[in-house]
């Protein structure tokens, strides 16, 4: 009975953090990018429970666990065990938080035509386009010409974004990119139905400057412009045979 009164008060408690969080990350329409997907905050909230109730589980069971154990042992006091419960517990769990963060990582190299600027983009689960190859544990991607790559890997990964930038010339040699020079576009998206089916088209991209490389510039909203939509009719087009 006790663990029921324990797992109902997680669920309350990612409820009250995942609404909060929700609030403080919501973006007012009146200061949102074009062509770039926001998340209400009903869908954060959703979000936010996914990962934080299965970790409050964690902590909560844990706590239990040991606090009934710890009980046990007569010489402690009640406040004793509740403490060394907590702190146990908090130990695992963030052990276990700490190594499933360094699975959740982007490892993403992308190796764009020396010279470039502009929008960079990388389309996901395009029928027909190859798989992404890897590289030291990083997955390549190679940017042609227009400024955009396809693969048919089903989705990007999430995460803390650890990506590799580079310039390579006609010889192959690269020359790495500052990350001051990048800023990011996140998660995008566009379907659209060919009779029957529907295309998704999941894909990621970032502008990409040589002159105004800054923190101001790594850190500022910039949207995708129009060549966004040139690109995606291409794409449809030469994988979908698909006219937009």
């Amino acid at each position: 009975m006790r663990l029921i009164k324990v797992i109902f008060a997680s669920v309350i408690i990612s409820i009250i953090i995942s609404l909060f969080v929700s609030l403080l990350n919501y973006i007012p329409l009146s200061k949102r990018e074009p062509d770039i997907y926001y998340f209400s905050i009903g869908e954060s909230l959703i979000f936010g429970m996914l990962y934080i109730t299965p970790i409050l589980f964690l902590v909560s069971i844990i706590a239990f666990i040991i606090y009934i154990l710890i009980g046990k042992i007569k010489r402690f006091s009640h406040l004793t065990n509740v403490l060394l419960s907590i702190l146990i517990s908090g130990t695992i769990t963030s052990l276990t938080i700490f190594v499933i963060d360094k699975n959740n990582e982007t490892d993403d190299i992308y190796l764009i035509p020396k010279g470039f600027e502009g929008d960079v983009f990388a389309f996901y689960n395009i029928k027909g386009a190859p798989m992404v190859k890897t590289e030291n544990g990083y997955e390549v991607h190679v940017i042609n010409e227009k400024g955009y790559f396809v693969t048919s890997k089903p989705d990007m990964d999430y995460g803390t974004v650890t990506d590799k930038y580079y310039y390579v010339d006609e010889k192959g040699d690269r020359t790495p990119i500052s990350n001051k020079c990048v800023s990011l576009f996140g998660t995008l998206g566009f379907s659209t139905f060919d009779y029957d089916e529907e295309i998704d088209l999941n894909y990621t991209g970032f502008k990409l400057t040589k002159d105004k490389c800054s923190d101001e510039f790594m850190t500022e909203s910039n949207g995708a412009e129009e060549s966004q939509e040139e690109i995606i009719r291409e794409i449809l087009k030469h994988y979908y045979g698909v006219e937009q």
